[in-house]
């Protein structure tokens, strides 16, 4: 899921407006925002939007419909026309032929898994719901025990724990039953409302201890080159797999780690033995993988390597939910741990967010085991 921002740039407006293909009349009731941010708005009756307050100099706007194809237009500071248009086409329905609905026996079962592993497990998780899981529509790989997902509109998911309604559209998603996932999405963030301010300040505190650890704050932190200040440390692992050169060696070491992987190759998942063997002195100093450019951007490059990252945070998991390679609790705090890992291409870095292959990126851990329910803009706290 590539995140889509750049150097800081003066704020801006966007206007456009968005109409039917075929008809060429205005659409109204379609949303448009900013990827992975809060900027959100609909179309008013004559199909027009504004964004306002964009400080990215690069960006990527969305327009989504249900019944209608999602569109992407590349925002690009220097050059913002003053009107975007959009001609949104109908969606192809047969295209959901042989998939079944989220209201179905089946379309239930696989709801459940959908929903279980994507929501996450976090104490928010328990305060997301679904909205529409009408648009949502499944189908099984027996062969592959892989499922599809697909949605015929954006999705809705009302976060009640830090204030947020969420809306995805999902380019693709699949997911086996350990809960392993591949997507591709895009994401925006409407802040939610409340007469009551104990509610209000209570989304303000959640927010707060939230990205405290958040994937965001890493990026920021790791852009600002105050990783340590904000309590990440990182460690950088060699992952070699089963024959590949040096992974015989590697084994005879018993101090090296050894398990097996679910990796992403292409759009599906594989699981391959490995031997994690961590880089010692300058070589695993930042340093050595993070250079800015010219346009003032981080270039994080690590051929081949695991970036592991570990951090405090007050966690939700019960005295009977120790899993998936958590340490147990110290006091009220759990030391968690994420693992980014990427192949050739670099992961560009910035004030306001990241961006990246999306065929390249695979996030295990904390982060992933998070969940939805633990996902904040990339605009937070600007």
């Amino acid at each position: 899921m590539a995140c889509m921002s750049s150097t800081k740039a003066n704020a801006y407006t966007l206007k456009g407006i968005v109409a039917d293909a075929v008809t060429h009349r205005p659409l109204s009731g379609v949303y448009v925002y900013i990827n992975q941010s809060a900027r959100l708005t609909i179309t008013n009756s004559a199909g027009q939007f504004e964004l306002h307050h964009i400080n990215s100099s690069e960006a990527d706007l969305i327009a989504t419909k249900i019944g209608f194809e999602t569109l992407l237009y590349h925002v690009v500071a220097q050059k913002i026309p003053a009107q975007i248009r959009f001609e949104m086409s109908r969606s192809d329905s047969a295209t959901m032929n042989g998939w079944i609905g989220s209201g179905l026996v089946k379309g239930v079962e696989w709801f459940q898994l959908f929903q279980n592993f994507y929501m996450g497990h976090s104490a928010y998780a328990a305060q997301c719901e679904i909205l529409n899981s009408d648009v949502l529509h499944f189908k099984w790989d027996d062969s592959a025990q892989v499922l599809d997902v697909k949605t015929s509109g954006p999705l809705l998911v009302s976060n009640e724990a830090l204030g947020y309604l969420l809306l995805l559209n999902f380019e693709s998603f699949k997911m086996n039953k350990n809960g392993d996932m591949v997507y591709d999405a895009t994401l925006a963030f409407k802040p939610l409302h409340s007469q009551s301010m104990d509610i209000i300040n209570k989304w303000k505190e959640n927010r707060k201890q939230n990205y405290a650890t958040s994937q965001v704050a890493f990026w920021k932190s790791l852009y600002k080159d105050s990783l340590q200040q904000n309590g990440f440390s990182v460690q950088f692992i060699q992952r070699i797999f089963e024959n590949e050169s040096g992974y015989a060696n590697a084994l005879i070491n018993k101090k090296n780690t050894t398990g097996i992987q679910s990796l992403k190759e292409g759009n599906t998942i594989v699981k391959k033995k490995f031997v994690d063997v961590p880089v010692t002195g300058n070589q695993n100093e930042i340093t050595s993988f993070l250079k800015k450019n010219s346009l003032n951007i981080a270039v994080l490059s690590a051929s081949q390597y695991i970036m592991q990252i570990k951090y405090r945070r007050i966690d939700a998991w019960g005295l009977d939910e120790r899993t998936n390679g958590f340490n147990p609790f110290l006091n009220s705090l759990a030391e968690s741990y994420s693992y980014i890992i990427f192949s050739n291409n670099p992961i560009s870095v910035t004030q306001t967010g990241y961006a990246f292959p999306s065929s390249d990126f695979w996030l295990i851990g904390d982060w992933n085991w998070m969940g939805l329910s633990t996902a904040m803009p990339i605009d937070y706290m600007l």
